[in-house]
């Protein structure tokens, strides 16, 4: 129920939880915005960036044939969008909340990095594919041991964003450390939601930036 009070010899309308009517719809607008930006920087979608930045910025030295990139594309952005599209699908399993999307988006991009360093080593691929799925690989192991062992929920939108602009400064230019940036909204909206702590968040960076410092030393002793 609303109630008045007045202000400055004006009448304001407040709600029950003594919040105004234009503080109530910029906290909507807030939380609306955050949501926003968590659907944006998925680790699907991040991926589908590196995967295309990298097919753009060094071509055949990142992919050895078009057919690598869009089997990139698959391994590393749409199976991993499976696990959202079902639980968004099934009432069983939407009924189920975020911890089961959580659970099966983390077995599903498992498999799909697993699927990708295969084909970067059966299928002939470069370097830069063999480094970029190992980096995905190894952080993915990294966050399923941390939540399913250690009930430890690290950041998978800070691990997802963290990693492929760190890849891409290695390979392409320091330029790409303005990516960065992203951290920002990133660490904002996770906490406007509640959905990590600080802790959670920086571990989610760590993680992927760790992993790719493992992804070089294993890709210089395979390649």
């Amino acid at each position: 129920m609303e109630q008045m009070t007045a202000a400055g010899g004006a009448k304001l309308r407040v709600d029950k939880n003594g919040k105004t009517k234009r503080e109530t719809a910029l906290t909507r607008a807030e939380t609306s915005a955050a949501k926003a930006v968590r659907v944006l920087t998925v680790p699907p979608v991040m991926a589908l960036m590196l995967a295309t930045a990298l097919f753009l910025a060094l071509g055949k030295t990142a992919f050895a044939r078009p057919i690598n990139y869009f089997e990139a594309v698959f391994s590393l952005t749409l199976l991993p969008m499976l696990p959202y599209a079902l639980c968004a699908a099934v009432p069983s399993m939407r009924r189920k909340g975020r911890k089961l999307e959580r659970s099966l988006a983390i077995v599903f991009s498992l498999l799909g990095y697993v699927m990708g360093t295969l084909f970067a080593i059966l299928g002939g691929g470069t370097r830069v594919e063999l480094m970029m799925y190992l980096t995905y690989l190894i952080s993915g192991a990294l966050l399923a041991l941390l939540s399913f062992a250690f009930r430890f929920k690290a950041s998978g939108h800070t691990c997802a964003a963290a990693g492929p602009f760190a890849l891409l400064t290695y390979l392409v230019g320091p330029v790409w450390l303005a990516g960065y940036l992203i951290m920002v909204p990133i660490f904002t909206s996770s906490l406007k939601l509640k959905r990590h702590s600080v802790a959670q968040l920086i571990a989610g960076a760590a993680v992927s930036v760790g992993a790719l410092f493992a992804a070089i030393g294993l890709t210089n002793l395979i390649r």
